[in-house]
């Protein structure tokens, strides 16, 4: 099973100093979301430019941008997530040379997936730390039932994500995921490159 983190959605001061450092300990997946300026979503293209130059630029092969493919291929990055429903009809044929995973927020969406797609973001799992009020989750018990009645062999690697952290990894080890996507687990900690090194010991050890 393989770990990737997702970014606070929040700047902070030594963020770049633990992100190196998690590379330096063998991260190779990070997803790149943020919030935009004045409580917008996201950030602008322009923000996350800025926010890649503050790292080495051999880091760029390890992040997928939260965005299209083709801002993935603007910002010169390993790819992208981005939602599956974007995805499902018609698309650019240059998306299809993208590592793209779609963001499934429907376990639905995930045998609708085109083959081209590289993975699936599945959840959330259980309830995130990151947002402000309760969302509604899928629960491990129904995201195994499902993959467990579809079957894994024709759908892209399938990575879990939502509040998981090191209390509830016995119950997402359970399932037939190829990895599991981190944020609050990690940056709600005082010591964030600490809780990374402790939780990927353990996800690479299923």
């Amino acid at each position: 099973m393989r770990l990737w983190l997702t970014t606070s959605p929040d700047d902070f001061a030594s963020e770049f100093d633990d992100i190196e450092q998690m590379f330096s300990r063998g991260l190779t997946r990070l997803i790149l979301s943020k919030r935009g300026r004045g409580g917008a979503p996201c950030a602008t293209e322009s923000d996350y430019e800025r926010w890649l130059m503050a790292l080495p630029m051999e880091c760029r092969d390890r992040i997928w941008v939260r965005g299209t493919p083709d801002l993935a291929e603007r910002l010169d990055v390993r790819g992208c997530v981005t939602e599956a429903g974007s995805l499902l009809g018609e698309v650019p044929e240059s998306w299809k040379r993208v590592n793209c995973v779609a963001l499934c927020r429907d376990l639905e969406q995930l045998e609708k997936l085109p083959e081209w797609v590289a993975g699936a973001l599945v959840g959330p799992v259980f309830q995130p730390q990151s947002v402000f009020e309760p969302v509604k989750t899928f629960g491990a018990t129904a995201v195994l039932e499902h993959l467990a009645a579809s079957g894994t062999a024709n759908l892209p690697p399938v990575i879990a994500f939502g509040g998981i952290d090191h209390e509830n990894l016995d119950e997402i080890k359970k399932l037939p995921v190829q990895g599991v996507s981190i944020l609050g687990g990690i940056w709600n900690y005082a010591d964030p490159v600490n809780a990374f090194i402790k939780l990927s010991r353990v996800v690479n050890s299923y």
